[in-house]
């Protein structure tokens, strides 16, 4: 039977074990994995960040922070930040990303991994970079204690929410508590929808969206599959 994490596989997904393997006995110095990225990173990989900039540029002049739910080592959020370097240097936006960190479980129906990154490495690959001001960790479980977070940060609005957590009740929580805090039009991105790696996310977005809820693809994406854009 077909899956679509088979399409990984192919060309134009991740590099293969033998490629990977192979980059590791050309001795390359780490250097060259960042500054020279494009050599090593498949093309999907690279699409994937294309698509996350092209929803980035599209909400910029809309009032709001940046969202990454379910942030794991924090590559999304530590891009969003730069982005905002980048293109608004003297804006007040924020990167919040929110994550269990070290104590994250293995995700139900998403292969069995465990997505778990330490809390303090994330802050200091962060603070190492000066991006503190920038991007922002909150080490929670999205589940339960959002409203509680919330209460205690009622002013944060966005224009740009990220979730990368594929599970039924943390994809609903979170559509729950930032929904109503996302401006009208910005867009909410889901890294897994219709996907089978993760049915529960589907699930969840079917269950909260309201019925006729315009529900878009990115034409050149592996991951994310799909984004919503809160109508004006």
């Amino acid at each position: 039977m077909w899956h679509f994490e088979n399409t990984k596989d192919t060309a134009l997904g991740m590099p293969s074990e033998a490629a990977t393997a192979k980059f590791r006995r050309m001795e390359y110095e780490p250097e060259d994995f960042y500054e020279h990225f494009p050599c090593f990173a498949g093309a999907k990989l690279i699409a994937r960040f294309l698509s996350l900039f092209e929803c980035y540029k599209s909400t910029l002049g809309i009032a709001g922070h940046i969202a990454d739910v379910g942030a794991f080592r924090g590559a999304t959020s530590l891009f969003f930040a730069k982005l905002s370097l980048l293109y608004e240097p003297h804006s007040i936006t924020q990167v919040h990303g929110f994550d269990l960190f070290e104590r994250n479980e293995a995700p139900t129906g998403a292969r069995g991994f465990s997505f778990a990154e330490s809390y303090p490495r994330v802050k200091e690959l962060i603070e190492v970079q000066g991006l503190q001001r920038y991007a922002l960790m909150h080490q929670l479980d999205v589940r339960y204690e959002l409203e509680d977070f919330f209460q205690r940060h009622a002013h944060l609005q966005f224009r740009l929410i990220f979730l990368d957590i594929g599970v039924y009740d943390a994809v609903s929580a979170s559509l729950r508590a930032f929904w109503p805090r996302l401006t009208p039009g910005g867009i909410i991105v889901f890294d897994q929808y219709n996907n089978e790696v993760a049915p529960g996310e589907t699930q969840a977005v079917k269950d909260f969206l309201p019925a006729g809820t315009v529900i878009r693809t990115f034409p050149n994406g592996w991951m994310p599959t799909a984004y919503v854009l809160k109508e004006r």
